[in-house]
């Protein structure tokens, strides 16, 4: 009698792990999926993750192992930076225009006039 209240001791205590398991994994798995929803669509709600919008990183050159030189656009400049592997140079900084953003605007309007003269 002892063995089978043994016995149906450690098969549910399997059983308690097996479920403990599969929780987690769940819990795992939910932590995960809201993680990569909020990578996903999280700019639409305002989160933005440690990415400025006022940062954008436009070109990247490598000049040798490990060395590059980076373009990268803050507010309304260029900046050029020299990267190694040990540091980060300023090089030189570019005013930038907003024709680029303007011609954009320019030529979304007229393919949006043209979308709505063809229907």
């Amino acid at each position: 009698m002892d063995n089978a209240t043994g016995m149906a001791s450690s098969m549910s205590m399997g059983l308690v792990g097996m479920k403990t398991a599969a929780a987690l994994f769940i819990i795992l798995a939910l932590i995960f999926l809201i993680f990569f929803l909020m990578r996903r669509y999280g700019h639409k709600a305002g989160l933005s993750f440690g990415q400025s919008g006022n940062l954008t990183h436009v070109a990247n050159l490598s000049v040798g192992p490990k060395k590059s030189v980076v373009v990268v656009r803050f507010l309304n400049e260029y900046l050029v930076l020299g990267v190694s592997e040990s540091q980060i140079n300023f090089l030189t900084k570019i005013h930038a225009d907003h024709e680029d953003d303007e011609k954009f605007a320019r030529i979304l309007d007229r393919k949006t006039a043209d979308s709505a003269d063809d229907t």
